[in-house]
């Protein structure tokens, strides 16, 4: 497997910063929660403690998952050279998505 070509511009830059940061924030979310499944499946634990320990960790897995998921969003869609622009003032909150112009038409020339 070959080498990515360094980014040519400072936005493709800071891409590639939070793709890998994204990525690795999946991945270490992705240990933790195996990691809390595992310590619930061979904790030890008593029937009495079970119930309580299966309610704290899922609602703590679930919190999990939606930081996880809120964070790769925030750091793929909105950050600094996202697509998408959100602000909230007192006058209320706005969202803007940019994309690239797209180049125009070429025209051919007439055979003659």
């Amino acid at each position: 497997m070959g080498t990515l070509p360094p980014p040519g511009t400072f936005a493709e830059g800071q891409r590639l910063v939070y793709g890998l940061l994204a990525a690795a924030a999946g991945m270490f979310c992705g240990l933790c929660a195996v990691g809390m499944v595992a310590l619930l499946m061979w904790g030890g634990w008593s029937d009495a403690e079970e119930h309580s320990i299966v309610l704290i960790f899922g609602w703590s897995l679930g919190g999990f998952i939606l930081a996880m998921v809120a964070v790769i969003v925030g750091l793929l869609a909105g950050g600094p050279v996202g697509r998408f622009k959100v602000a909230a003032s007192r006058q209320g909150a706005t969202i803007e998505a940019e994309a690239p112009a797209a180049p125009a038409p070429r025209r051919r020339a007439a055979k003659r």
